[in-house]
């Protein structure tokens, strides 16, 4: 019996149908960029698109879709990215927390204006620090194009278990659990956003007090889930 994940006769197709084939292997993804400030640079634990490097001609339609991203004023862009389709994830430092440089992230790296999928760590009230909700505010309107920003629930117990595998693939899904208590988390942020992020003003001599509530973009709770990077078999086969 043969390989199923092999496909013996892929360099056998027209090559049009082939260059199809390898477009619509280019899937979405989640890329984790975590910014260094001691060296000015973003570094990634997520694996190239396997698309890449299954042979020339998958990497010659891979890099039409696919960009050298995130460089910074002292270092070339090494992450490979694609803002209509992958997911631009940026994880709460542990210490720090969302710091001043993590709200500056779009003023201190480049390529990141066509982002349409932003991805941030839901922080729990008793270990958030004073600034991180103004910080993360800042940061999501620093991004014109985001549609919505996901809030990844649970990655302090995850960052404890992990083993930390040079290349894992990231994916997000919806939480389970109980809606309500989800729904309950939910509320609490954008509350959280509201009362320390909107600004009260008066009007006039009346003195008539207003108060403004911050625009946000549309949350997600999403839960991460992590597996570790294989490479695409059937791609390796397919260019042999």
């Amino acid at each position: 019996m043969s390989d199923q994940s092999s496909f013996t006769i892929f360099s056998l197709l027209p090559t049009e149908l082939r260059l199809q084939i390898w477009r619509h292997s280019c899937h979405s993804r989640v890329v984790e960029v975590i910014y260094d400030t001691q060296n000015d640079r973003c570094t990634s634990s997520t694996a190239p698109p396997a698309t890449l490097h299954a042979c020339r001609e998958s990497r010659f339609e891979a890099l039409r879709i696919y960009k050298r991203s995130f460089g910074t004023k002292s270092h070339e862009p090494r992450i490979y990215f694609c803002p209509d389709i992958d997911t631009l994830y940026l994880p709460r430092p542990k210490y720090m927390g969302y710091d001043d440089a993590l709200r500056s992230f779009t003023e201190l790296v480049l390529d990141t204006d066509d982002t349409l999928n932003l991805a941030l760590d839901y922080v729990r009230p008793d270990i958030r620090r004073p600034w991180e909700t103004y910080n993360k505010y800042v940061l999501m309107q620093s991004f014109p194009k985001v549609k919505e920003v996901d809030l990844v629930l649970d990655t302090d117990a995850q960052a404890e278990e992990c083993t930390h595998e040079d290349h894992e693939d990231i994916g997000l899904v919806d939480p389970a659990g109980d809606i309500a208590a989800l729904c309950r988390i939910l509320s609490a942020v954008k509350e959280s956003f509201f009362y320390e992020v909107g600004s009260s003003y008066t009007v006039g001599d009346t003195k008539e007090e207003f108060f403004e509530q911050p625009a946000l973009p549309p949350l997600v709770l999403k839960s991460k889930v992590m597996t570790p990077h294989r490479e695409s078999g059937m791609a390796v086969s397919a260019c042999g």
